[in-house]
């Protein structure tokens, strides 16, 4: 789904008309007619959902409350799922997290001087530099694993040590990096090439709503989460667990941002259908979750 898509289905359900849809998703009046013609089972479909959606939170909490809970698969001694997946493509490797000078600032000075930064100086950002963010949010110190456990030890906290993300980049002015998405391997501390180029950075640009900042930060971080990571052990509980540990990790960056004296935004508001085409998963056993830019003040 793209955003013209999104636009119109988005508009359609709250009772537009067909003037206010061409204006306010900005489609053309024979891109209109094509979704009244094609979309009708989609709208459908969303109309008949509506009414739950309306309660989905309060039923979220009430129905994750360990009363409800069940044997995890843990429990039924069912196969451990693998703490990192496995990509293919050409390798990019990253300067020594060990070797790497870390910034010098401290907890305090860090803390006060945080803000959610949306400008940013027209200024690469290092290979170094990027080591260092991705050893503050997703790099994994120890790494664990036999035939009933594999877990990853980070520089943030999960629950059960978990760690249900996976991290791609953005690249938009790494220095010695041509353009593109990256995956992150935090075992290996290597990118892996996504795809190059910029047509991917205007789509995930398209998929944030074409907030600016997405087309002027240095670096865009996106992770996506693979829920049966969590799951496995905590059943659907672990749903809640999910968004508490990707706050950990945008506290996280946040906090490396400043360190190298730039700021970091965290963004919640995306399309998911598009991001989640534009990554490459399937939107329900890995899905979008979180986004930030980071650049120099």
């Amino acid at each position: 789904m793209d955003i013209k898509t999104f636009g119109y289905l988005y508009y359609k359900n709250r009772g537009f008309d067909r003037e206010q849809i061409i204006k306010e998703a900005e489609i053309t009046a024979d891109e209109y007619d094509f979704y009244e013609a094609n979309l009708k089972v989609l709208l459908q479909e969303i109309e008949n959902e509506q009414p739950r959606a309306e309660y989905i939170g309060a039923e979220f909490v009430r129905l994750t409350r360990y009363i409800y809970s069940e044997p995890s698969d843990q429990e039924k001694d069912l196969y451990r799922p693998a703490a990192v997946k496995p990509r293919q493509g050409e390798v990019i490797a990253l300067p020594d997290v060990r070797e790497v000078i870390k910034p010098r600032l401290t907890l305090a000075e860090a803390i006060a001087t945080r803000r959610s930064l949306r400008k940013y100086a027209d200024l690469p950002i290092s290979p170094d530099e990027l080591s260092w963010l991705l050893w503050a949010t997703q790099w994994v110190r120890d790494h664990r694993s036999n035939e009933k456990m594999e877990i990853t030890l980070r520089n943030v906290p999960s629950a059960g040590a978990r760690h249900p993300f996976e991290t791609f980049i953005l690249g938009n002015n790494i220095e010695g990096m041509e353009k593109g998405l990256y995956y992150y391997h935090p075992i290996n501390h290597e990118l892996v090439v996504v795809t190059k180029g910029e047509e991917i950075a205007a789509a995930i640009y398209e998929g944030c709503f074409r907030q600016e900042m997405l087309r002027t930060a240095p670096v865009v971080f996106i992770w996506t989460a693979i829920p049966y990571r969590s799951a496995w052990r905590y059943g659907q509980r672990s749903y809640r667990y999910l968004y508490l540990d990707a706050g950990h990790i945008g506290q996280n960056l946040h906090l490396a941002a400043e360190a190298i004296k730039g700021g970091a935004c965290m963004i919640g508001a995306f399309l998911d259908e598009q991001m989640n085409t534009v990554i490459g998963v399937d939107g329900e056993e890995e899905f979008v979750i979180y986004i930030a830019t980071v650049g120099k003040k």
